[in-house]
């Protein structure tokens, strides 16, 4: 498994984006944890996000290409989406 700080860095804070948007969705319903709680967990999802498949082969060949296998495009939609798939079936279910 490879690790990069700098891409780390950038799904860490997609993976913000993506709780912060999950939690404006449910305008009159709490999060299953709150803000100190969630800053702890925010590191957890970005590690699963990081270590998907896709990802890794990114870190392997830096061939920014890979993110039109789903039709993304764009790196920062692959992550947000894997992110609340992670949030949703971890946290609110």
């Amino acid at each position: 498994m490879k690790f990069d700080r700098e891409i780390y860095n950038t799904i860490l804070v997609h993976v913000s984006r993506a709780w912060e948007r999950l939690r404006l969705e449910q305008p009159h319903q709490e999060m299953p944890l709150d803000n100190i709680e969630s800053a702890e967990e925010l590191p957890t999802i970005a590690d699963q996000v990081l270590y998907t498949p896709l990802v890794q082969e990114f870190l392997e060949q830096r061939d920014g290409s890979i993110w039109n296998r789903f039709g993304d495009g764009f790196s920062d939609i692959y992550i947000e989406r894997t992110a609340r798939e992670i949030i949703k079936g971890t946290y609110l279910n």
